[in-house]
């Protein structure tokens, strides 16, 4: 015969189901896959950035805070402090939005796919064509 279970056990129940509904509901929007710091690829004159990817108004948004020189130097340019990933939906490790390319000053739609510590960044123009970049996550 079955055992009357006890208000310990039923509480630890209940306590399991809110903590996995949660899981559930905060998962697609705070992707802890693709939140972090991230360093980007080299632009074309050849500095690197790092970008903090965090949650922000339901979405995800990504701002430049820091910049280097090829060599690792920290330099000076307008970019640092610009946002330049938002609403980003963000499914597990994957996501898509907005991103702003400085070099260009264009906004394209971005896809982005974190696996392991790469974020692969996708973004095509309006004719379809369209660039990879690879970030390393920092943090």
């Amino acid at each position: 015969t079955a055992r009357p279970r006890t208000n310990w056990e039923l509480e630890m129940k209940r306590l399991a189901f809110v903590v996995a509904a949660l899981l559930l509901v905060s998962g697609p929007v705070f992707a802890g896959g693709l939140v972090g710091t991230w360093l980007t690829a080299p632009a074309a004159n050849s500095a690197t950035g790092l970008v903090v990817m965090q949650p922000r108004g339901g979405a995800l948004c990504g701002t430049i805070v820091r910049a280097f020189d090829k060599a690792g130097n920290p330099i000076i340019t307008p970019n640092v402090g610009k946002r330049i990933l938002w609403d980003v939906r963000a499914q597990g490790n994957a996501g898509e939005g907005q991103v702003y390319v400085p070099a260009m000053r264009l906004v394209f739609p971005v896809s982005l796919t974190a696996n392991g510590d790469r974020l692969n960044l996708r973004a095509c123009n309006a004719l379809g064509l369209c660039r990879t970049q690879v970030w390393k996550r920092v943090n």
